[in-house]
């Protein structure tokens, strides 16, 4: 076995201060500074504190000055391990200035629920963009062994890259954010919530979603959020990703993404209602549906007809049936971001991101004597004529006919179809419609 050059490790200097940023190597908790009373300890301000090996805190630290840095070499092996009383409080807190994390191991024994290894917070309504100008940054980080994990609240950015969280025994919060004006979750794995010494039997599970974006509380929601690239198996009670319904985002993504379902009893890789947060295009994820709006318009069985003998062209609703409307009640299976109207068989688009559709239109016809009945889709009251169903009904014979619609929606657009009769055996008042059977599926693409 060879020995090591020592001349490589000589020739190694540190120097404590370079362009007035402070560096400090942090082999023991003093190398922080000194605690107060209550045993916090706030590091000093520009300064990037470099952590060797593991070291055991039992006082929390305070990041209230700016330009606090605190970073590793090695997440394996460079970290930080909280082993204060039950019920002390938050192991790291940041107020209001830029900081980061980097290349680090997170542990903590404190497992009193809402105790959480990182609380963050850069907010405050009244100011402009909420008081939210500082940026929160973790790296290539492990958050590890430890129970409830963070809560994140406001700044103009959160960036969380390339974390492993896992081995997180939460019972209060996992990883909670709110306010946050610009959130980016990119190529984090979310994995392993149970005790980690329980293997090769897991127990100890976690009862946390893992990734949860809370109520606003009549704050300012958020921006702009981005969550791609990760990896997230929740198990038995776990949530993956879940989104408050009164949480707002401006523009949201969430994409790319693996979920695992394996494990699972009530928990879910996602809790988000698609409808509510309707400005999150969620797309090519596993284990996530696509957010494309969508929906289904079904009528079996109706043997009242449309009264085209009075208006023609009529429009498929209930009140333009002639004798008590429909025999059989329409239905809408499967609707997602549309709002549905049984009495107008209508579709309103109700996705704030702008898009194309493709529909398919099936259904059965009939009507008295020898002619043509057409069937348009009309969007906000405007047939669609660049296709159109169109049966040859002879001698009163019922038809099937499909036919497809490509189109463009924004929000609100309300979508509905009509019929027009038209004779071929000389009489001049149009014949009235039985639409009998008529299945329309529509999808966002």
């Amino acid at each position: 076995m060879s020995e090591r050059n020592p001349g490589v490790f000589s020739s190694i200097v540190f120097t404590p201060t370079i362009n007035s940023t402070n560096m400090v190597e942090v082999s023991q908790e003093s190398d922080f500074g000194v605690p107060d009373m209550s045993g916090v300890i706030t590091p000093d301000p520009n300064t990037a504190y470099f952590v060797r090996g593991n070291v055991n805190c039992t006082n929390r630290l305070d990041i209230s000055n700016p330009n606090v840095a605190i970073v590793g070499w090695d997440r394996d092996v460079d970290g930080l391990t909280y082993t204060g009383a039950a019920g002390a409080g938050d192991f790291i807190t940041v107020t209001d200035v830029n900081f980061q994390l980097a290349n680090l191991k997170l542990s903590s024994t404190n497992s009193t629920g809402g105790d959480v290894v990182l609380r963050a917070v850069n907010y405050n309504q009244a100011d402009y963009n909420a008081g939210r100008n500082k940026v929160l940054t973790v790296i290539n980080c492990q958050f590890r062994n430890c129970f409830d994990v963070w809560h994140i609240e406001g700044f103009d950015l959160v960036d969380i890259q390339n974390t492993l969280v896992w081995y997180v025994q939460a019972t209060t919060m996992g990883c909670h954010f709110k306010n946050v004006s610009k959130l980016q979750i990119s190529s984090c794995e979310y994995v392993r919530w149970f005790d980690e010494t329980s293997i090769p039997t897991p127990s100890g599970y976690a009862t946390a979603a893992m990734v949860e974006l809370l109520n606003n509380a009549g704050g300012s929601g958020f921006g702009a959020v981005n969550i791609s690239g990760s990896i997230f198996h929740p198990q038995q009670t776990q949530k993956g990703i879940a989104i408050s319904n009164s949480a707002t985002i401006g523009f949201g993504t969430i994409s790319a993404n693996t979920g695992i379902d394996i494990g699972l009893t009530t928990g879910a890789v996602t809790s988000i209602d698609y409808d509510i947060q309707n400005s999150t295009i969620i797309q090519a994820n596993q284990g996530l549906i696509n957010g494309n709006a969508k929906g289904t318009l079904s009528i079996i069985g109706n043997l009242n007809d449309l009264d085209t003998g009075t208006t023609n062209p009529q429009v498929l609703a209930e009140a333009n049936i002639n004798t008590g409307g429909f025999t059989n009640t329409p239905t809408f299976p499967f609707p997602v971001r549309v709002t549905t109207s049984v009495p107008n068989c209508s579709f309103t688009y109700n996705n704030k991101n702008n898009g194309n559709f493709f529909v398919v239109i099936t259904g059965t016809v009939e009507m008295s004597g020898d002619g043509f009945i057409a069937c348009r889709v009309r969007s906000n009251g405007t047939p669609i004529t660049s296709s159109i169903g169109y049966p040859e009904i002879r001698q009163g014979r019922a038809q099937n006919f499909s036919f497809s619609v490509l189109g463009s929606a924004v929000i609100g657009d309300v979508f509905d179809v009509e019929f027009e009769s038209f004779n071929t055996g000389g009489t001049s008042t149009p014949n009235d419609i039985l639409v009998r059977e008529f299945v329309l599926n529509g999808y966002q693409f």
